[in-house]
């Protein structure tokens, strides 16, 4: 019995990773699609134009430089640091959203924040949609405050919109690293590649052969000990 449950483990591990690295290959996918199109333009584009992941699009507006802040954690080449985070009122529109403009190195301490640049005048940017994810990373209030900067942990637009006074777009974009106004940006479109996942598919199979193969193999060695045994005994009780 313990055989089977842990035959059947391994195998649901396996395929698990199977259907890990298939979504992979689908994203990978999708997004070299929406590489390949044309950004959408939002300061045209109306309130309720849809959006998808990935998509590229184009905003024309004003920084807001006073409500800006960073997300904190952000490691690149194994040094910490963070992603500037700069709200962007579109131009002609109340439509703000939320700019990752990329990643800055910390300091010793988490106070030691570096200094930056937000141009005052109208700008325009290029970036992909993102939906961050909207569950604190810390309990209680996930929004700290050094000077006039605010850090997260994670991006909870709802919290981050009552902080504020803003109505940010659910979705974040993020500065594709031929715009301006951005700083080192290296965002991978997966952190794990299909090729991984199925390398860990193998693994998992791997694993389930050889618990099948001791069995096995165990199975025929106790089935052989008892024919012997058999015989010894059929021998003894003709004498």
């Amino acid at each position: 019995m313990a055989v089977l449950t842990s035959l059947a483990i391994l195998l649901a591990l396996g395929s698990w990773q199977v259907s890990r690295g298939r979504d992979k290959v689908r994203m990978l996918v999708v997004d070299a699609r929406q590489a390949a199109a044309p950004p959408l333009d939002l300061t045209d584009a109306g309130p309720h134009t849809a959006l998808a992941q990935r998509q590229r699009v184009t905003l024309r507006g004003r920084f807001l430089a006073d409500r800006q802040g960073l997300l904190d954690n952000q490691v690149h080449g194994g040094r910490v640091g963070y992603d500037v985070l700069t709200p962007l009122q579109i131009t002609g529109s109340d439509r703000v959203f939320l700019v990752d403009r990329g990643w800055l190195p910390g300091g010793p301490r988490r106070s030691d924040i570096a200094d930056w640049d937000t141009p005052s005048g109208e700008v325009t940017v290029v970036g992909r949609l993102g939906r961050p994810v909207d569950i604190p990373f810390v309990s209680g209030s996930a929004i700290e405050h050094f000077g006039p900067l605010w850090m997260v942990a994670e991006i909870n637009t709802s919290e981050l919109n009552a902080a504020l006074g803003l109505d940010l777009h659910p979705m974040v974009v993020r500065l594709e690293a031929e715009s301006a106004h951005g700083f080192l940006r290296d965002w991978p479109v997966v952190a794990m590649t299909p090729q991984r996942h199925y390398g860990y598919a193998v693994q998992w199979f791997g694993l389930a052969a050889a618990v099948l193969g001791v069995y096995l193999a165990a199975g025929r060695r106790r089935a052989r000990e008892l024919k012997t045994t058999g015989v010894t005994d059929a021998n003894l009780s003709t004498k």
